[in-house]
């Protein structure tokens, strides 16, 4: 069965990675196991690819015109739903799901196929909003949230605990968390100025609960 919503927010998915997704990639590529099979699901373009080293990268996305620009750039990507992941059992050493799960009517069937495909003891690097991040909790405080009575893409909200909940239901321990930056004193701010930015990274790194975003690296068990 397809998921309408996640193919409509592939199709409005930028095709080219702006300087944000690149630094959030930058972050994320850390995480993988270096000599490693990994498969990017809601690959996108493949950006996160040309960022990686000594890494053999697989992508599937349902977005057939951003698969196009991939292989244009001599990626190896297939069209495919995270729904059916067209691998045999155990094919993957590692797995990655960047802004991807927010965006899913199924995110535990999603997840259930990634672990079907992964080795034991293979690596899932994940990544999604944090739904109580900084500004975000003032937000609600002030009675207003940037998503709410909006026609927003995003239709899973997590925190680290609903997430981390999910992930285990699944068959996935936390092994390691990533920090991004804490959204202070408003987005706009860190979003605009990369040196701000960088340096509310080490802010999330004393308060990881308010990070923009959740990021982090979990273990098939």
């Amino acid at each position: 069965m397809n998921d309408i919503h996640a193919i409509e927010a592939a199709r409005q998915t930028s095709i080219e990675a702006n300087e944000l997704s690149f630094e959030r990639h930058k972050i994320l590529s850390k995480l993988v196991p270096p000599e490693t099979l990994l498969l990017d699901v809601g690959c996108g373009d493949g950006s996160f690819n040309q960022i990686l080293d000594k890494v053999q990268y697989i992508g599937i996305d349902i977005n057939r015109q951003i698969i196009k620009k991939a292989k244009l750039k001599g990626i190896r990507v297939v069209i495919a739903s995270c729904y059916h992941l067209p691998f045999k059992n155990g094919s993957f050493h590692a797995c990655s799901m960047i802004e991807v799960i927010e965006h899913l009517y199924f995110p535990r069937k999603a997840l259930r196929e990634i672990h079907r495909v992964l080795k034991t003891g293979g690596k899932l690097v994940l990544a999604t909003p944090n739904f109580v991040n900084f500004i975000d909790r003032i937000n609600v405080l002030m009675g207003v949230h940037p998503i709410a009575g909006t026609e927003h893409l995003h239709i899973r909200f997590f925190t680290w605990k609903t997430l981390n909940l999910l992930l285990r239901s699944c068959g996935f321990n936390l092994e390691k968390r990533a920090n991004w930056f804490l959204p202070f004193p408003t987005r706009t701010m860190c979003l605009k100025y990369r040196l701000w930015r960088k340096i509310m990274r080490y802010a999330a790194v004393l308060l990881p609960n308010f990070d923009e975003a959740l990021l982090g690296i979990w273990k098939k068990i």
